[in-house]
């Protein structure tokens, strides 16, 4: 460098001289001082950081500008603090430039431990502007960048980050399901972001992503508008009623429940109701209900759609087609000949009568029926053909006396009992449920029973008028 006049900046930076450029930082000449920041950018010696640094709080705009520059150009964790106290730089110019920097340099650096520090520093000083880039950060494949940009955006506190938290949210829950292997680290930090961003202001975000094609995107998106509980959150989960998610529409209607919303009598409240799986307010909202209930139908246990063709029948609902639902409602009715009409659909339906009914008499019936379609082998039943005609006698005409008589002959026509030397004994709602043989020895009859066969105990006997339990002796 010559004794007198400036230094010759050009000649410094072809020599590569980071020193002498690193003096020329400290010349009078401020155009001096920018040529030599900018020199020493593309050099990304670590020596030059700590003297660029000192620039930024150069009196000149310029100097300041530059030295952002050439801080951006060398990239790494030593430039962060820099660049991120240069976004607070009183001059707009600084502040753009030094954004820029951050935003599209450090944020996209190959050093992770780089980028991770610098989502970092954006959430401490909580840049407003830094939402857009952090929120492309927490896809970054390092975790502990995407850790870093999910708490930031948490401290800057803006709603717009509310839909892609979500997603990550949701991603990160169904890749746990699906694999077992999820970031709990990640999961936890954005469910925490959205704990301090979900507030009324975030209602139109969430709105937004509720229209995503991912369910478990918009469920997390429905049960976060649900826990607002506030009724401002009705509108948007009323509209979610209509989602093709079942959990979804459930989470709606519990949503719509905790802020004591009133559903209409008309299509929206049988979709809230059955939503609900309540059946019967369901059908209460009239015929609109009727393709819901339909729907629903198919997919719930037999005890719900029993509940379910119960709600059809009080909305005037009657079946078109002889399949599983119409062999229901011949049940409800106790329509046993239809169910016989409507053929193979009617075999589970009347199987499940069978097996599982209240009443021994309904279970006679589907026996019955069974029976008449060719099912050979009928579960708790000997004889249901003369089970049958015993209930035939008993719930006939005639006195009481009469009818024990016709009973006491047809027994001993059917062998159930040897003549006079045995004689029927009646059950307290006077069908006949034992026999007395020799020495007054009490047994039942089993044919004339109901049976239900337990692997650890004996069989239990059942009236199939009255459904009492029979005892096995005396």
């Amino acid at each position: 460098m010559p004794l007198f006049g400036p230094p010759n900046v050009a000649q410094l930076e072809a020599k590569r001289d980071v020193q002498g450029l690193i003096k020329a930082l400290a010349y009078k000449d401020s155009s001096v001082r920018v040529a030599a920041a900018d020199a020493l950018g593309p050099l990304r010696d670590s020596i030059a950081v700590r003297p660029l640094t000192a620039l930024l709080r150069d009196d000149n705009v310029e100097v300041r500008r530059a030295a952002v520059r050439a801080l951006a150009a060398r990239g790494g964790g030593l430039v962060i603090e820099p660049l991120i106290a240069a976004l607070e730089d009183r001059d707009p110019g600084v502040r753009s430039t030094a954004a820029s920097a951050v935003y599209r340099r450090l944020m996209t650096d190959p050093d992770q431990e780089a980028r991770r520090d610098t989502a970092a520093a954006l959430g401490r000083i909580r840049a407003a502007d830094a939402v857009e880039p952090l929120i492309r950060a927490i896809n970054d494949a390092d975790e502990s960048v995407r850790l870093a940009s999910i708490r930031s955006l948490g401290a800057i506190g803006d709603v717009a980050a509310v839909g892609p938290l979500v997603i990550v949210l949701a991603h990160e829950q169904a890749r746990a399901r699906a694999t077992g292997r999820s970031s709990l680290a990640v999961e936890r930090a954005a469910g925490q972001a959205l704990d301090a961003l979900c507030d009324e202001q975030a209602i139109d975000c969430l709105k937004a992503v509720m229209g995503h094609d991912d369910s478990e995107v918009r469920e997390i998106a429905v049960k976060r508008l649900a826990h607002m509980g506030t009724p401002a959150v009705a509108d948007s989960l009323a509209a979610s009623l209509d989602d093709p998610d079942p959990v979804i529409r459930r989470t709606s209607a519990r949503g719509l429940s905790e802020i004591h919303w009133q559903p209409p009598s008309d299509q929206v409240g049988a979709k809230y109701w059955a939503a609900l799986r309540d059946w019967r307010r369901c059908a209460a909202c009239g015929p609109t209900a009727i393709p819901l209930l339909s729907a629903a139908f198919p997919k719930v246990d037999s005890l719900e759609q029993s509940e379910i063709i119960a709600a059809l029948i009080a909305v005037g609902w009657e079946p078109t087609e002889a399949d599983a639902m119409a062999a229901h409602f011949c049940v409800a009715k106790g329509d046993w000949a239809k169910c016989v009409e409507i053929g193979e659909p009617a075999v589970d339906v009347l199987d499940g009568v069978l097996r599982s009914a209240r009443k021994w008499r309904d279970r006679v019936h589907a026996a019955v029926a069974l029976k008449a379609l060719g099912q050979e082998e009928v579960f708790g039943f000997g004889r249901v053909d003369l089970v049958d005609q015993a209930l035939t006698v008993f719930e006939g005409e005639g006195t009481e006396e009469e009818k024990r008589a016709a009973l006491q002959a047809f027994a001993v026509e059917e062998h159930l009992i040897a003549g006079s030397k045995q004689r029927l004994e009646w059950c307290e709602c006077g069908y006949p449920s034992m026999k007395v043989v020799k020495d007054n020895e009490r047994q039942p009859i089993p044919d004339l029973l109901g049976v239900e066969k337990l692997s650890s105990s004996a069989p239990q006997y059942f009236c199939p008028s009255c459904d009492r339990r029979q005892p096995i002796a005396a």
